[in-house]
């Protein structure tokens, strides 16, 4: 899964079109934006929870996703430190609760 944001100020027609927030991307190219409802990190695990209505777009079938990390701790924190950046961009109602990141 690829998380993505523009970090800059949304213009007018990615508001428009519902692009003014986070993106995620799945290994088959399945996209959507504003989907993450949850996102917590325990110990190595990453859970994301994602909005339901959102699974056909992404091509996904259960709605909790669940990775674990096995990287350095120098890019664990680099990763936790962008991914909420990251989950932070846009509209305040497509921000999903993060735990523990």
């Amino acid at each position: 899964m690829t998380f993505m944001c523009d970090f800059g100020e949304p213009d007018a027609q990615e508001v428009s079109l519902g692009m003014d927030t986070h993106c995620l991307v799945t290994p088959d190219q399945g996209t959507a934006y504003g989907c993450v409802r949850l996102v917590e990190l325990d110990g190595d695990v990453l859970r994301v929870t994602l909005d339901p209505a959102f699974l056909a777009e992404l091509g996904l079938t259960d709605p909790v996703v669940e990775a674990v990390l096995c990287a350095p701790e120098a890019n664990s924190a680099r990763m936790r430190e962008v991914l909420a950046r990251i989950l932070a961009y846009g509209r305040p109602d497509a921000r999903p609760v993060v735990r523990a990141l």
